[in-house]
């Protein structure tokens, strides 16, 4: 079977749920990792033969395996002709203070089994011959999972819904709401056949969010004409109302997370591609928020206008996060952004000979 030659190409491999929605691979993994020693092309080969040795010994997709390889600032600035190609994250909201990131580069592995993810991260950073030890070391493992019944497994305590994937009890992905592959696709230039992704990782605050009723929680999820059981319905779009968002936020006092997010579309047309995953690393609740887009500008509009920081001025009741989307549940620990090559460059792209 030949493989897509964009490594972000994944969803034609996703299942789909009773309500025709995607669903991703239930077990992910991010891996940053930076160079052990100074690049050289026996570590490309090197590489690219352990990524091309997993594709073999596994089918393509959630069943078998799905990964990409992501390279940072710290790589394409100081290895390649590419200076500036990739811009260093930065803070989106005057109240977090995230962790900055700069790895050489970010594995994201992703299968429905767990097993495959340990074989995988075992082939590529264990102690076999293909381990990647002499020319890459792993800094940081994130693990994490999305899926209907992996959430309340995880914190059965919190009485999150059996059926929901994520942390919060809601299904985020829908058949619309995503920006397609295509879209996110870079048409020319070094990163022509690939896209960007900015990977952040963010604490959420379950409890207090769980505390909450079901319909509470979908006004700031969604928007504050929104009910629980209508949200549990959503499969093509989360239908937010943005063109009426003042108007709305004048009338309830609450500002809605979709509601608000959706006015960074373009002609009503997502700009990013989310393939976030819930977590409990280190005992924190928290996502690995994972977006894809065509240029980082796009995540970056987008989570601005996200953080509604006009809410304020239609409702004395809405604060920059009291009461406006799900600001007041999340605080953004790390950010990092890379571009990720298409499938034939994804091996230390463009080393500078």
């Amino acid at each position: 079977m030949s493989l897509p030659a964009g490594q972000h190409e994944w969803e034609a491999t996703f299942g789909h749920d009773e309500l025709d929605r995607p669903i991703p691979p239930r077990r992910q993994l991010l891996v940053f990792a930076d160079l052990a020693d100074a690049p050289s092309t026996a570590g490309a080969a090197h590489l690219e033969s352990a990524l091309a040795l997993l594709e073999s010994r596994y089918s393509y997709g959630p069943d078998g395996l799905l990964s990409t390889v992501g390279w940072g600032t710290a790589w394409f600035d100081r290895h390649t002709e590419h200076l500036g190609l990739i811009n260093v994250a930065a803070r989106m909201s005057r109240w977090e203070d995230p962790a900055i990131e700069t790895p050489h580069a970010v594995f994201h592995l992703a299968s429905d089994h767990a097993e495959v993810l340990d074989d995988a991260f075992d082939t590529l950073f264990g102690d076999g011959p293909n381990a990647q030890g002499q020319y890459l070391k792993a800094q940081s493992v994130r693990r994490g999972f999305v899926g209907a019944g992996l959430p309340s497994e995880a914190l059965p305590e919190l009485g999150i819904p059996q059926h929901s994937p994520l942390l919060f009890g809601f299904h985020s992905i829908h058949r619309g709401n995503q920006a397609t592959e295509q879209s996110i696709t870079i048409g020319d230039g070094p990163l022509a056949g690939g896209t960007t992704a900015h990977v952040s990782r963010i604490e959420l605050d379950v409890e207090r969010w769980h505390a909450r009723s079901r319909d509470a929680q979908a006004a700031l999820l969604y928007a504050p004409t929104v009910t629980a059981a209508q949200a549990e319905k959503f499969a093509d779009d989360a239908p937010s109302d943005y063109q009426s968002y003042e108007q709305t936020a004048r009338s309830h006092g609450i500002v809605g997370h979709a509601q608000a997010a959706a006015r960074a579309r373009v002609d009503n047309v997502p700009v990013i591609n989310r393939r976030d995953f819930a977590t409990v690393d280190d005992g924190k609740p928290g996502t690995h928020f994972v977006a894809l887009q065509r240029e980082l500008r796009d995540f970056n509009n987008t989570r601005a206008i996200m953080n509604a920081a006009d809410g304020p001025g239609y409702h004395r009741a809405v604060g920059a996060r009291r009461r406006n989307g799900i600001n007041a549940f999340f605080d953004v620990t790390h950010r990092a952004t890379v571009g990720i090559p298409p499938r034939a460059s994804r091996a230390y792209p463009y080393l500078r000979s």
